[in-house]
């Protein structure tokens, strides 16, 4: 029998170690994609605010925000004391046969906060739990009677079965088993929706859409949004709102939708740093007349439960954030860097090598001038053959380079999005300061302004034909 691995023998593992380890037990090809990085040959020992650090010393500033996960930075002072508070408290982390305080006070809040009649809460783990909730509820509210569900082109709403059906990005690349019956339409083009909604009359229960995609780093049309709430309310379709990635002032409202207030969904669900960026939450909010319609009898009281729906720690934590994300120091602090990052922006604009970039709030995407393939032709000839053949691969590879050289020579993480178009995401932690700020924009000027087919030559040379010697 192999010898267990502590926690306290698990700090003594190399980096070489640790990917060995990944290979033999984790994720094989998590280690091949992520190595052509160079961030990837640091393992990171702290992380703090918006730095993190490696154990060769390095400071790194994160324009990720975890992915998300870290609007508040990480290991926020009050997030980790009220983590502390409640376990040396000895308080009742977790049951479904006690009423809790605290979901209790989580759900009245989220009530208090959110506009219009959106009431009831649900709490599970992940985004696409909440997802297939939400999903759930509005199936229920129609009583079985309607089959179908609409998502838009593009979308992203998670990688589960059900979720992987409601997305529609290069992400979720297989086609696994059917479990919903779906329709993927371009919601933007509202002929086409009316069609559908006119072909499918009377049996179809919900529409599930992004106000801000965060893989396409774009918000959706405003007006055309406003017609699609018509069509859905004459039809009686429930609107569902996927704020997962985009809530928590992740763009410039405690979730997008609320920079309108004539467009409020019958659901909303949300994830990411709802738990602070050390609790794993999600949830849903449902209007009352919907909760009750699905819920509100006795016997559908526990018709959707999840092993961590009743998790009161996480719970504890979540409400903790919120009351952060809601304090006024809080959002001044926001409202300057808000104002601080959209005048960064309009200078990266006048780039020659960037032909768009779309956002809103603390997360944008920057899309790049299309690389001359003349000019690239010397350089793909030096790779294996199966590389090239993705017809996107000069594209991801020139982003990759920028990645590359933020992090080789500024120390900035960041990342990309593969969705229907590739984009450079700066998407840095709401507890950022001034000075950080013009610190990652102006070394994205700095990279930006080089030229393309000389990053990718150094890209090439430093991380990719390494492997293939």
């Amino acid at each position: 029998m192999n010898e267990f691995i502590s926690n306290d023998q698990s700090n003594t593992l190399t980096l070489k170690d640790i990917k060995k380890m990944y290979k033999d037990y984790f994720n094989y090809g998590q280690v091949g994609l992520l190595d052509k990085f160079s961030f990837a040959k640091e393992e990171i020992i702290k992380a703090k605010g918006v730095y993190l650090e490696s154990s060769s010393g390095k400071k790194i500033l994160d324009a990720t925000s975890g992915f998300g996960t870290q609007n508040l930075g990480y290991n926020h002072n009050e997030i980790v004391k009220a983590r502390v508070d409640f376990i040396e408290n000895e308080n009742l982390s977790f049951s479904r046969l006690f009423f809790s305080k605290h979901i209790a006070s989580l759900s009245k809040n989220l009530s208090d906060i959110l506009p219009g009649e959106l009431n009831y809460s649900f709490f599970c783990n992940s985004g696409a739990e909440a997802n297939e909730g939400a999903l759930k509820i509005a199936y229920k509210y129609h009583g079985g009677n309607r089959n179908i569900v609409i998502h838009n082109k593009n979308s992203f709403h998670g990688k589960l079965i059900a979720t992987s059906q409601i997305t529609d990005s290069p992400e979720v690349s297989f086609d696994f088993q059917g479990a919903l019956s779906t329709l993927s339409i371009n919601l933007e083009d509202l002929d086409d929706v009316e069609k559908i909604l006119q072909e499918n009359k009377g049996n179809i229960y919900a529409l599930i859409l992004e106000p801000f995609s965060a893989s396409l780093a774009r918000p959706f049309d405003i007006l055309k949004l406003e017609k699609i709430f018509k069509l859905c309310k004459n039809e009686n379709i429930l609107i569902i709102f996927d704020e997962v990635y985009s809530g928590f002032y992740r763009t410039s409202n405690l979730f997008y939708f609320m920079n309108n207030k004539d467009f409020v969904p019958d659901i909303i669900t949300y994830s990411k740093s709802f738990g602070g960026g050390i609790a794993s939450i999600s949830g849903y909010t449902a209007k009352k007349e919907v909760f009750i319609k699905a819920y509100g009898k006795q016997n559908d009281a526990l018709l959707h439960s999840s092993t961590y729906s009743n998790y009161i720690e996480e719970v504890y934590i979540a409400n903790k954030a919120l009351e952060i994300f809601t304090n006024k120091e809080f959002q001044n602090h926001l409202s300057q860097n808000l104002l601080r990052i959209k005048d960064k922006i309009k200078i990266l604009e006048n780039l020659d090598n960037v032909t768009e970039i779309t956002g809103d709030g603390f997360h944008w995407g920057i899309k790049l001038k299309d690389i001359n393939i003349l000019g690239a032709e010397k350089l793909m000839k030096t790779l294996p053959i199966d590389i090239v053949k993705d017809p996107r691969f000069l594209e991801k590879l020139y982003v990759g380079s920028i990645i590359n050289l933020l992090f080789n020579k500024y120390n900035i993480l960041t990342y990309a999005t593969f969705n229907k178009e590739i984009k450079l995401i700066i998407s840095p932690p709401l507890i950022i300061k001034t000075s950080e700020i013009d610190f990652i924009f102006e070394s994205l000027n700095n990279v930006l302004s080089k030229n393309p087919l000389e990053l990718i030559s150094k890209f090439v040379k430093d991380a990719i034909l390494n492997k293939f010697k």
